[in-house]
This record gives C-alpha cells, sequence and structure tokens, in this order.
C-alpha cells in the first residue's frame, strides 16, 4: 500500500484530488499538508477515513519538506501559483526521492523544471508536470489527436468559453461579487494575470517564438460551430513539441467572458508599461472586472451556440490528404475547472501509485499517458462524480469524445 503527500491538500483543487484518490484500492495513507493547518483538520474530518492524515507545511522551508516528502511514495501538488513556488517544490521532490506530479499552469517555471530531468533521471523518480484541466486533459487530447494522423505538422489545445447567452447587467449584484472572487481564488487570478501580462511563447516553423498574450489568436472547431480564442501563456506549446515528435507548430488559446478578458489586457498593459505593479494589479482584477460586468445592457444578449470546454487539434496528413482532426470530452467531472483539474490529478497520482507509468525523468502529460488509460477511469472509475455527465456511459475512447475532422 502506497503513501501520498497531497501538498495544498485543503485548497480548491486539492480537495477534489484528496477526495477522488480515496477511491483508489492501493492508497494507504494520504496526508493532507497545507500552510492552514485548521482548514487541513477540518476537511480531514469530513472525509472519515483513518487512512487521512494531516500537517502543517511552510512550502518554502526545503529541509521541512524534504523530509515530510521521505514520509510518502508519491507527492501530488496543487499549490500555487507555480511561478512562485513550482520549482523549488520539484527541486525538494528530487533531493527526497519521490515521484511527483503537479497542476503546474505557468509556463516560465514548466521550462525551469524541464531543465531538472537529468536530475531527476539519477534520483530514479518520475516528475508529471501539469497534470491539471489544461494544460493536463488537453495534451492527452492532443497525444490522441496526433494518433489519429499518419504526419502531424500542428497542435491547438484550447479551453474556455464562447458564445451563449450573456446575463444582463442588473444580475451582477455585489453578493454575487462576493461569490464569484471567493470561487476564484488569489492564486487562480494570479495566475490569470501572470499569463496575461509578459510576452509568452507560442511554437511556429520549428521554433520559438514570443507575442504578447490576448492580443490574436485562432478559430478553434467545436461540433456547433468555429469560435475564436486568444493566445494565453501556457506550458502546452513548451511540451507538445518535446514528446510529440516531428510537430512544427503548437499554440495554446483561451476563451473568456469579454469583460474578463478587457480587464486581463488592460491590466497587462498597464503592468509591461510600468504603471502598476504586478501585486496591485491582482488586488484590482476582481473589482475591475465586475464594474465592466455591471455596465452589460439590462436584458440578456445572444452571443451565438454556446461553444466551451476543453479541445485539441492535430492539423497534418491523413491518406495522402490534408486534415485538421479536432477532439474534446463529451462530458465531464462536477465542478468546472475545479472538477476536472482535481480528478485528472488525482487520476495521474494512482497511475503513479500503481507502477503504471515507469518512465523516469521530468514528464508531460502527453509523453507519458495512454489516451485510453485515462479516459476509462476519467469516465468510468470516478463513478461517484461522473455517472451524471456520461449519458449514456461510453465503452470506447471514439465513443467517449466528440471529434471534427476537416479536409483542407
Amino acid at each position: 500500500m502506497k503513501k501520498v503527500l497531497a501538498l495544498g491538500g485543503a485548497g480548491h483543487m486539492g480537495q477534489k484530488a484528496v477526495m477522488t484518490l480515496l477511491a483508489s484500492k492501493k492508497l494507504g495513507q494520504i496526508i493532507i499538508a497545507d500552510k492552514d493547518i485548521d482548514l487541513a483538520n477540518k476537511f480531514a474530518k469530513t472525509l472519515k477515513d483513518n487512512r487521512v492524515l494531516t500537517a502543517r507545511i511552510n512550502i518554502l522551508d526545503s529541509n521541512e519538506l524534504v523530509k515530510l516528502m521521505k514520509e510518502v511514495d508519491v507527492v501530488m501538488n496543487t499549490v500555487g501559483p507555480f511561478h512562485r513556488f513550482g520549482v523549488p517544490v520539484v527541486k525538494a521532490t528530487i533531493a527526497a526521492g519521490r515521484h511527483y506530479i503537479d497542476i503546474n499552469d505557468d509556463y516560465q517555471p514548466t521550462k525551469a523544471v524541464l531543465e531538472l530531468d537529468d536530475e531527476a533521471k539519477k534520483a530514479g523518480i518520475t516528475v508529471i508536470v501539469g497534470m491539471g484541466a489544461g494544460p493536463g486533459v488537453d495534451n492527452i487530447l492532443a497525444r490522441y489527436a496526433a494518433d489519429q494522423l499518419d504526419e502531424t505538422e500542428y497542435i491547438q489545445t484550447a479551453w474556455g468559453i464562447a458564445g451563449g447567452i450573456r446575463r444582463p447587467g442588473t444580475a451582477f449584484t455585489k453578493e454575487l461579487f462576493e461569490l464569484l472572487k471567493t470561487e476564484a481564488g488569489v492564486g487562480a487570478i494570479e495566475h490569470l494575470v501572470y499569463c496575461a501580462t509578459w510576452k509568452i511563447p507560442l511554437y511556429r516553423d520549428g521554433k520559438y517564438v514570443e507575442v504578447v498574450p490576448l492580443q490574436d489568436g485562432e478559430e478553434v472547431s467545436f461540433p456547433n460551430g468555429k469560435a475564436f480564442f486568444y493566445y494565453i501563456g501556457h506550458p502546452e506549446p513548451v511540451t507538445l513539441p518535446r514528446f510529440i515528435k516531428g510537430i512544427k507548430g503548437a499554440c495554446n488559446l483561451c476563451g473568456m467572458e469579454q469583460e474578463e478578458l478587457d480587464t486581463a489586457i488592460a491590466l497587462g498593459a498597464r503592468i509591461r508599461d510600468k504603471q502598476l505593479a504586478f501585486e496591485e494589479a491582482v488586488a484590482m482584477f476582481a473589482e475591475e472586472t465586475f464594474k465592466r460586468l455591471q455596465k452589460r445592457p439590462p436584458f440578456p444578449q445572444d452571443h451565438g451556440p454556446l461553444k466551451w470546454g476543453i479541445a485539441a487539434s492535430a492539423l497534418g496528413k491523413k491518406d495522402g490528404k490534408k486534415i485538421r482532426y479536432t477532439c474534446g470530452p463529451r462530458g465531464a467531472p462536477r465542478g468546472d475547472m475545479i472538477g476536472v483539474t482535481g480528478v485528472a490529478l488525482a487520476i495521474g497520482a494512482e497511475m503513479l501509485i500503481n507502477g503504471e507509468i515507469d518512465r523516469k525523468g521530468v514528464l508531460a502529460p502527453e509523453g507519458c499517458i495512454e489516451p485510453w488509460s485515462f479516459f476509462k477511469r476519467y469516465i468510468n472509475f470516478w463513478d461517484f462524480d461522473s455517472k451524471k455527465y456520461w449519458i449514456p456511459r461510453p465503452d470506447t475512447l471514439e465513443k467517449a469524445l466528440w471529434h471534427v475532422v476537416e479536409e483542407l
């Protein structure tokens, strides 16, 4: 029976991952480690499972962290933002010699962690970086989409929302603002501002270029039409060319509410122009977005068919024809991004517990997780969470995903 350390296990993403991982038959013990020990103890009490322990942890105290890591077999990390905490935690894991998986969604620390590949191999451990919704599920979709072609040239990964019925400005009350602010959390807001500020990497024509985020983008194909999504700073273009050989380009795209997009663009520009400190922008983000939302017309607006979720496309050749193959999950766990991220992380952690991933070094999901091995758990194993969302329950990966195949 294996032991798991859940760093940040009392947070939104961490709680979902912990609850999901408790369904694993090979889990012997899980330690919920958090800076807020009272919150960790409160959460642990609700689980009513004697395999659950708690510990207070200062994630920046490397000696304390390594000592705690040595008590377990696998480290599962949800402590963000990863541009601050990602690299130190992986270095501690390597020092402890323990397998590791996280939901790192920042491109700079992803690049830095990939450079620790040799150290991880020498330690004999597997480090999986970015196993959440995006990156994570979209990387695995990209692997599957690329596998449908004979040759793959270009990969898109995308997440977010476009179209649909927009609520009127009168719907955005102060009470709703406080609720949305709490649900988003400071870490998520800091991540978005970080992704929307400095130049980001795109992979084009076999080399990296940098662009300003949220200024341009590409169309993404969905079963009910196309939607324009924007380039945003994320790890997928960093990892995909490394683990899916032969591609000449890769990007990550996001869709979001117009007001959120406008706020991110405006604050990002002010940070770049040194008119605003990064920390100030993070503190302002929720209030600025809320002000914009309240300026909507006092009636609902129809912006066309709703297109949302996670998707990936591969552009290349199949049987001599130029094809774009796009796919995405037909269902998802409850909890929106928290649900998808927490469940995906737990599935990856269980694979490490079971010894199903034996490749050593620093890896991304597309480099070590076979798509159907992931999705059959995503669909079936976590039954308590997903049964409402998969009707009828698919028995193959092809049925679990929607597909758009375009001959170009």
